[in-house]
């Protein structure tokens, strides 16, 4: 009689099939899906519709990052191949991303995005779309920025307003992006 604390290689059948043991992550593994994960969690507390992409960019990000799953959308973790001992691990964590990427933006978005093959996939084309800086919002925001007075404001308020501002307008920057070190002079 086996004992009753070992683990079967076998399952019974009429063939004896081998079953393939899983490999356990360790919980500080970017892979791991924690027991509290779940695929319904929304990420940030309003849904992106495609207004505000820069600073909903940034909360997901922030988001999947306490979560030590942002390398499934950054690059840094890459699909292993289907008979790597990890291909499940991943394959769990990325619907798990997925799902948490089309929770976190609207109804039409995610509908616009739920035949990508991967939540990678998914944030490229979200980058595509979105986060293409254009010279029409920059302008926007200088004239923002010139148009803001303290008023009744109090200085803290009159601050952070101007502060906003200056943060959007760097991240709003438009045009050719240096690639070869020489930004000052490159052109």
């Amino acid at each position: 009689m086996a004992d009753s604390t070992s683990t079967p290689t076998e399952v019974p059948s009429s063939t004896s099939t081998q079953v393939q043991l899983s490999t356990s992550l360790d919980p500080s593994h970017p892979l791991y899906v924690h027991a509290s994960d779940n695929p319904g969690v929304t990420l940030v507390t309003v849904p992106f519709s495609g207004i505000g992409y820069v600073s909903w960019r940034k909360n997901i990000l922030i988001a999947l990052s306490t979560k030590n799953k942002a390398g499934m959308i950054n690059g840094r973790i890459n699909q292993p191949s289907p008979d790597s001992p990890i291909y499940d691990h991943w394959l769990r964590c990325n619907d798990m991303v997925f799902a948490w990427l089309s929770n976190s933006v609207s109804r039409d978005i995610a509908d616009s995005v739920l035949y990508c093959d991967t939540a990678g996939d998914l944030w490229k084309d979200l980058e595509e779309r979105y986060g293409q800086s254009n010279a029409s919002r920059y302008y926007q925001i200088q004239r923002e920025i010139g148009g803001v007075s303290q008023g009744s404001s109090d200085i803290a308020s009159y601050y952070t307003r101007l502060r906003k501002l200056w943060d959007e307008l760097k991240t709003a920057s438009f045009g050719p992006t240096c690639t070869c070190g020489a930004e000052p002079q490159c052109s």
